[in-house]
């Protein structure tokens, strides 16, 4: 352009148009912020709930314990049921946490179940303060607790793909910005002369010619590489010990007395990378499950077991009912947990549960090896075997 007042108007336009994207940039940049605050203010809120229903959960196995101070551990769970409540209304109110509030109710169903759970408690009917703790109490918190994970999961994933989405117009804004400035320097920029215009330069006869390039040595003519960037840190799967597995096995596959099981589930447990296992066996209904021998646990919590009805909404009824294995994710309090099937010739008599140690997730490795367990128990508590098998476990005796 060779004008001055349109080369001042295409600079004026391109200043005008960049400066525009630029504040639209701008502006999607507190609009982003935004967005991760109210993610993180959501996170905060989910995680503390998580806590509360954590200690709730403490709490109240802690009042259905004999020898403990129920009045006590009744003034935590209700403050733990109180903070969960105000945790519980400000995540509903976050964008995505809406439909947390139909749960709202279940916070008074757990509000009703300790109070009942106190008065059987302080008046000394330890069993059924451990039936309103076990069975109704502590699943209502369970459930709860799934459910702001899920809740949780979800929020995050919808707020990193309206972030994404914002800092993609972002992008946008600044090309715009930088498309406009590049259109005005192409349009300002003076056409060059033509050729017959342009001076020779005269070259002195003595002058050296440069080589040609195929005289170039290989080294220098050769491309410069980048250097190889680092392999990705890959993340170590959990991986099970076949020589510990084998033995095991092959100790459980010589038991002949059912007394001898609770050793050999010792040897077991290791193997799987497991805190505490359990074996579970049905009854002549196939109705219901109850442990008959255990390893890993205490005494005192294996009697606090409940018989579980194949119906429940619980990883070892649904292992049961559907006759495949079940693993559920680690959380804030609770490790991750499988849960496998055994099943024989003669269908299924009854589950194999454990819990990972060390804040370890079940692989699928893991649940193969859980598979091969479970087929070796599968010949031993088979019926009517399952009727011999004596097992000296205190929720044995119980039954």
């Amino acid at each position: 352009m060779q004008h001055s007042a349109a080369r001042w108007t295409v600079l004026a336009v391109a200043i005008v148009a960049a400066a525009a994207s630029c504040y639209w940039a701008a502006t999607l940049e507190r609009v982003a912020l935004d967005q991760r605050r109210a993610q993180t203010t959501a996170t905060a809120d989910a995680r503390a709930l998580q806590s509360a229903l954590s200690d709730a959960r403490r709490a109240l196995a802690a009042m259905a314990a004999p020898g403990q101070a129920a009045v006590s551990w009744s003034r935590q769970a209700t403050a733990s049921i109180e903070a969960a409540r105000g945790r519980l209304t400000a995540l509903s109110s976050a964008d995505g946490g809406a439909h947390l509030r139909e749960h709202a109710e279940r916070l008074d169903r757990l509000a009703e179940a300790q109070t009942r759970l106190h008065d059987y408690a302080v008046g000394g009917r330890s069993l059924m303060a451990s039936d309103v703790a076990f069975g109704e109490a502590l699943p209502h918190v369970d459930a709860l607790d799934q459910q702001v994970g899920d809740t949780l999961t979800a929020m995050i994933a919808n707020a990193d793909r309206a972030i994404a989405a914002t800092r993609d117009r972002q992008i946008l804004g600044f090309v715009g910005a930088l498309g406009a400035l590049g259109i005005a320097a192409v349009l300002l920029t003076p056409l060059p002369r033509r050729r017959e215009d342009a001076p020779v330069a005269e070259v002195p006869a003595e002058a050296s010619v440069p080589a040609a390039a195929a005289d170039l040595p290989l080294a220098q003519a050769a491309p410069v590489l980048a250097a190889p960037l680092p392999d990705a840190r890959v993340v170590e799967k959990a991986r099970v010990d076949l020589s510990p597995l084998a033995a095991a096995c092959d100790a459980l596959a010589r038991v002949a007395d059912g007394a001898m099981l609770p050793g050999v589930l010792d040897q077991v447990r290791p193997t799987l990378g497991a805190r505490g296992l359990a074996v579970w066996l049905a009854d002549a209904t196939g109705e219901t499950l109850q442990v008959v021998a255990s390893s890993g646990y205490d005494a005192r919590v294996v009697d606090r077991f409940p018989v579980l009805r194949v119906s429940d909404d619980t990883p070892t009824s649904q292992a049961f009912a559907k006759l495949t294995p079940v693993r559920t994710p680690p959380r804030i309090s609770q490790p991750a947990a499988v849960a496998v099937p055994i099943a024989g010739a003669r269908g299924v008599t009854g589950v194999l549960s454990f819990e990972m140690a060390n804040g370890r997730d079940g692989s699928a490795e893991i649940v193969a090896a859980a598979n091969i367990v479970a087929s070796l128990l599968a010949s031993l508590l088979e019926p009517p075997q399952a009727r011999e098998i004596a097992v000296d476990t205190p929720a044995r005796a119980n039954a």
